[in-house]
């Protein structure tokens, strides 16, 4: 049988404010050296992913599969001991591990969430071969005369067969998104972090990192995004496969992912809420109605970004086999942002060759929908 391993969410912060985990009086908790494990004992949670108000039972059993819940301690992520049943009413990602004797187990953790979407199951659970979607970002702005021209080349990649191999990403930010209406804090720090990458607006960026593709002209820029992408797509396909499954109201976004490994390796996940038909009557060279209409345009993600760090958060070693479950929360922070418009875009990544966290594959999905894993 196959390990599940689980990871919890980092709960999506307003612009610049501080993701904090917390103990069940509400009270932020420090972060304190975390315990190393040492093997002979596992802690065992009932369940890892509930809603609030719900309770989780842990047991601790050791190498002989013994139940020593009795003779053993288990204590929150600040030390706290705590009862093997823990009734949980805040949202949150809250940590525990056990102790016996000199004995102390690896952490598990607990995702809590007001609603916490289905996830769609696994249609071929044998397969390891997964479609690769490599992460499309066109850093565009309301103010870029030639932007409308790179709308155009997108416009047509996404009638080719090219289209099942990448996810669109607008980021309206940089020198020409002043007054921008499809502008965010998140699109900031997406727009800071591939800086050195943007020679110039329009601009594509590849994953994290490039390759990236220029403006020249929507003809030329075509053949230019194929060639990108046949240089970045795996053939034999990418080294995770997510599914995913999203809900939410005027207030927040929940998404619920599986993250199904391939190769072992450690991983980083993130999810990121995008909204599409966004109206912009003062973009600037637009020629038709489709140049003033803004699609995919990054609005927040889900870990606490920043300049430097738009991958999110560590979700551990994953083996070969391993189902990781994830659950992200996204806050809504503007009025003006459409719901019926959202998608969630779910972004795996792995250290590459130059020890760089760049992307492994990526899903989307509508808010009110679910997506199964691609395979091949």
């Amino acid at each position: 049988m196959k390990l599940t391993k689980i990871f919890a969410f980092v709960l999506g912060a307003l612009a610049f404010a501080a993701c904090e985990n917390k103990t069940e009086s509400g009270k932020p908790s420090p972060s304190p050296d975390p315990v190393e494990p040492t093997g002979g004992i596992t802690l065992v949670a009932d369940k890892t992913t509930v809603k609030m108000g719900e309770s989780v039972t842990f047991t601790v059993i050791d190498d002989a599969q013994q139940d020593v819940t009795a003779q053993a301690t288990i204590y929150d992520k600040d030390f706290n001991e705590i009862a093997p049943t823990v009734t949980f009413n805040e949202s949150g990602q809250y940590s525990y591990f056990a102790t016996l004797g000199s004995l102390n187990s690896k952490y598990v953790i607990i995702t809590v969430m007001a609603e916490i979407p289905e996830v769609p199951a696994d249609p071929q659970p044998n397969s390891y071969a997964f479609n690769h979607r490599v992460l499309l970002i066109d850093h565009t702005g309301v103010n870029c005369g030639y932007c409308p021209m790179m709308t155009d080349a997108l416009l047509a990649l996404a009638e080719t067969n090219y289209h099942g191999s990448y996810n669109e990403v607008t980021c309206h930010a940089g020198s020409m998104a002043g007054g921008d209406p499809g502008n965010s804090a998140a699109a900031n720090a997406l727009n800071q972090f591939q800086t050195s990458l943007i020679e110039g607006y329009p601009n594509v960026v590849f994953n994290f990192y490039g390759p990236t593709v220029g403006n020249y002209g929507a003809a030329q820029n075509v053949p230019y995004l194929k060639q990108a992408i046949e240089n970045i797509v795996l053939k034999e396909g990418a080294a995770v496969g997510i599914s995913l499954a999203v809900e939410g109201d005027d207030t927040t976004v929940y998404c619920a992912a599986q993250i199904k490994s391939a190769k072992t390796q450690e991983y980083k996940a993130t999810a990121w809420l995008l909204e599409s038909n966004i109206y912009s009557p003062n973009q600037s060279g637009a020629t038709k109605d489709v140049h003033r209409l803004y699609n995919y345009a990054l609005r927040n993600m889900s870990h606490e970004y920043s300049r430097t760090n738009v991958q999110g958060n560590s979700i551990g070693v994953l083996e070969a086999g391993d189902v990781v479950d994830c659950a992200f929360e996204l806050p809504v922070v503007s009025t003006k942002w459409a719901k019926d418009n959202f998608d969630v875009l779910v972004i795996v990544s792995a250290l590459d060759s130059n020890n760089r966290w760049d992307v492994v594959n990526t899903a989307l999905c509508h808010i009110g929908e679910s997506k199964e894993i691609e395979y091949l």
